[in-house]
């Protein structure tokens, strides 16, 4: 007979595999709702072969729809107002960064002229596409 009594491990719950799970889980959560606002427009980007993945994520988004209408953050915005906006985030940041999201039906002008604006206030544009398939 053993006197030796065994001692009960007592139950341990790794927090740390449950941490990861929920950072990764925020991180998706905050990048699929940054794309949102694109779909909720009825945009489709055009086609690219040659287009690179961007490495950091835009700060504006301007989309074009197919009738030609503008949006910043999708809001309906008028050309004048899309320049005195920009020109005002470039003076808060001229780093920024901004999305253009162009329909591929729209009328090639009115994504130039998005593009133009974003030149003017000195900001960076990016054209969002989709891959070929």
């Amino acid at each position: 007979m053993s006197l030796v009594v065994p001692r009960r491990r007592r139950t341990e719950i790794n927090v740390v595999p449950l941490i990861d799970v929920m950072v990764v889980l925020v991180f998706f959560l905050l990048l699929a709702g940054r794309f949102e606002e694109a779909r909720t427009l009825a945009i489709v980007p055009p086609a690219a072969d040659a287009g690179g993945a961007s490495t950091t994520a835009a700060s504006l988004v301007v989309a074009v729809d197919r009738d030609g209408k503008l949006f910043l953050e999708g809001k309906p915005v008028t050309r004048a107002a899309l320049e005195s906006a920009l020109a005002a985030q470039a003076t808060k940041a001229p780093a920024t960064e901004v999305l253009i999201v162009a329909d591929e039906r729209s009328l090639t002008g009115a994504a130039i002229g998005a593009l133009d604006a974003v030149a003017k206030a000195g900001l960076r544009p990016r054209l969002l596409t989709r891959p070929n398939r």
